[in-house]
């Protein structure tokens, strides 16, 4: 799998319209080991995710995280969301709404970022203010 490891320095550049798919992260890894797989929405609580601890490499490695952070000494800390949840992503420069299970969210300092998957079994990075929560697949279609 892939590995993002995000400094807070450059962090504030990454946005989820920024996202890459795992083959396009680290070119060092395996692409023969990758499997993205889609989103069953009919059983999105199933997606891999992390909840009340700050991602590992491991978690990463095994698909429950999209990021590990090195928080540079600032307070790091899991952000306090509901984990996995369903929320649209919306794009800063094209408002465009696109479905996404949430999976991760941590805190470092003011900055909350949170991991997600998008339908397609890719994942994002993005912060919480681009992210509109809904409570069911349902609202998708709408």
């Amino acid at each position: 799998m892939s590995r993002l490891i995000i400094g807070l320095i450059c962090f504030s550049l990454i946005s989820c319209s920024d996202y890459k798919s795992k083959k396009e992260i680290n070119s060092n890894v395996d692409l023969e080991k990758i499997v993205m797989k889609e989103i069953d929405l009919e059983n999105w609580t199933d997606t891999p995710h992390l909840i009340g601890r700050l991602a590992t490499e491991t978690d990463v490695n095994s698909g429950a995280a999209t990021f590990v952070i090195d928080g540079q000494g600032q307070e790091h800390k899991p952000l306090n969301i509901q984990i996995p949840s369903l929320a649209f992503h919306i794009d800063v420069d094209t408002k465009e709404k696109t479905p996404v299970v949430v999976i991760q969210g941590e805190q470092v300092g003011d900055q909350k970022i949170v991991g997600i998957k998008y339908l397609d079994g890719s994942d994002g990075v993005c912060t919480l203010g681009e992210l509109e929560f809904v409570r069911s697949p349902s609202e998708f279609e709408n």
